[in-house]
């Protein structure tokens, strides 16, 4: 549960594109659709920080997505990291970081 008098601890997953994606019958607007609910899921259950897409050295091809957790443990992170929609369809590998947000006063 989020407590916003304590320190938080937050995890990054980076989810990079599958270099030769599984032939799937989804369909990539319903997957991104199903990707959009899950994160307002997050946002509305406080495990939301900030999410956005990664892109290539060009700012041009789409690269993956990063997204920012906050999560009880790295076991839970990875396990939410799973859930996102395009990679329980194929499409993505997250990988999963701790991470402590400093503030200049800490």
């Amino acid at each position: 549960m989020y407590d916003p008098g304590r320190k938080e601890q937050l995890y990054v997953a980076i989810y990079r594109m599958v270099p030769n994606p599984p032939k799937t019958t989804a369909n990539p607007e319903l997957v991104h659709a199903e990707h959009r609910a899950w994160l307002q899921t997050l946002d509305d259950k406080r495990l939301l920080v900030g999410s956005g897409p990664a892109r290539d050295e060009n700012n041009k091809n789409h690269a993956g997505a990063i997204i920012v957790f906050r999560c009880t443990s790295m076991a839970a992170a990875e396990k939410l990291a799973l859930d996102e929609p395009n990679t329980r369809n194929g499409l993505r590998i997250p990988e999963v970081i701790p991470w402590h947000r400093m503030w200049f006063e800490d």
